[in-house]
């Protein structure tokens, strides 16, 4: 097949988007089709993929072969003003496109700025997603949650399988770790401080502390501090600005439990390096993974409130002699579930079927 994958991103290294989308081309290239990327913000990135330049106004004849002629466009995120005029002419064009929004269309998402995202999706999206060929969801949950488009299929990401993982855990206490977008609503961190506000006396007894890595953007990384400060978790929390690359790794295997509590999500790849990386995760039902994780016995799954995610820390603390075997167990998940080899098949054969019927 020849896929055009069309962004609107700029790299940012804490989008799961930024992170993933690469990632897409390089394992369907593996697989001998042709692909290449699109982006209308003309950022590019050091992956080994083919990256067509963006253009004043878009014109699929400009393209360079064989991309002017693709058998399918699949759009990474559906939320993209200049998504919406690319979208109007390959439908002009008669050529098929996918939309895989990334989670902005679950019902949890579409609460928030209800009356902003309502006027919008009447007046602008609605057409976009109803003219494609299918709404990619990342999972069954996502699937669920979706009520947009004429089609939706599920098709989730991977993780790519490091060389390193987890050997041992701390002799004392426990390192809870977070590393990801400090959005408080989405992730859920105001969700998780009040949680670590109301076991902190089993914290602080059981030398256990939380460490939470994020860039600061339109000043989240204030809002976090005054978090803290305000549920006066401080003596057990600890927030530092973005890591990445050796150093990120290195904080994994350090620690013991990775903890992310989001109300709603695509497919978190933060969860899936983590487990990667064989380290055991408490996760909410929001973040899509709760109950694969619960039912393999890689971590705990909580419900995406405090009290429950607090009841989670508490057994995490009570449980810290199953840990070894939670980690065994979660680097076997994802090699079995998620590693991209395994993934981008069933994509591909996935886009071939709606072809084929299209």
């Amino acid at each position: 097949m020849i896929i055009l994958h069309i962004c609107s991103i700029n790299f940012d290294p804490f989008s799961g988007v930024c992170v993933v989308m690469p990632q897409y081309l390089i394992e369907q290239a593996k697989l001998g089709h042709q692909v290449a990327l699109y982006n209308s913000r003309d950022s590019r990135t050091d992956a080994p993929i083919t990256q067509i330049p963006a253009m004043d106004s878009f014109d699929i004849d400009k393209m360079p072969e064989p991309f002017n002629k693709p058998d399918l466009v699949v759009f990474q995120e559906c939320y993209r003003k200049e998504h919406l005029g690319i979208g109007k002419y390959l439908e002009k064009k008669g050529i098929p496109y996918i939309i895989i929004p990334h989670g902005e269309l679950r019902r949890e998402a579409q609460k928030e700025k209800r009356l902003k995202k309502t006027a919008a999706n009447i007046l602008l999206f609605n057409r976009f997603t109803d003219r494609a060929l299918a709404l990619q969801c990342l999972s069954k949950e996502e699937y669920d949650a979706t009520d947009f488009g004429r089609r939706k299929i599920i098709a989730t990401n991977g993780v790519a399988i490091p060389e390193q993982k987890k050997e041992s855990f701390s002799k004392e206490g426990l390192k809870l770790l977070y590393i990801g977008r400090l959005d408080a609503h989405v992730k859920g961190l105001d969700i998780l401080l009040e949680a670590v506000s109301k076991c902190m006396d089993q914290m602080k007894s059981n030398n256990v502390t939380l460490d939470i890595y994020g860039p600061d953007y339109a000043g989240r990384y204030a809002h976090m501090e005054s978090l803290i400060s305000s549920l006066g978790v401080g003596e057990v929390v600890t927030l530092h600005h973005e890591i990445v690359g050796s150093d990120k790794e290195k904080k994994l295997l350090e620690s013991d439990v990775f903890v992310q509590t989001s109300r709603h999500e695509g497919m978190p790849g933060g969860i899936l390096e983590a487990l990667s990386y064989g380290l055991p995760c408490i996760v909410t039902r929001g973040t899509n993974l709760g109950e694969k994780i619960r039912d393999n016995n890689c971590g705990w799954m909580a419900e995406t409130d405090s009290d429950s995610v607090a009841e989670c820390i508490r057994r995490v603390i009570s449980d810290r002699d199953s840990l070894a075997d939670k980690s065994l167990n979660a680097r076997a998940f994802v090699e079995d579930n998620f590693s991209w080899s395994v993934i981008m098949k069933d994509t591909i054969a996935s886009y071939q079927k709606l072809l084929g019927e299209n």
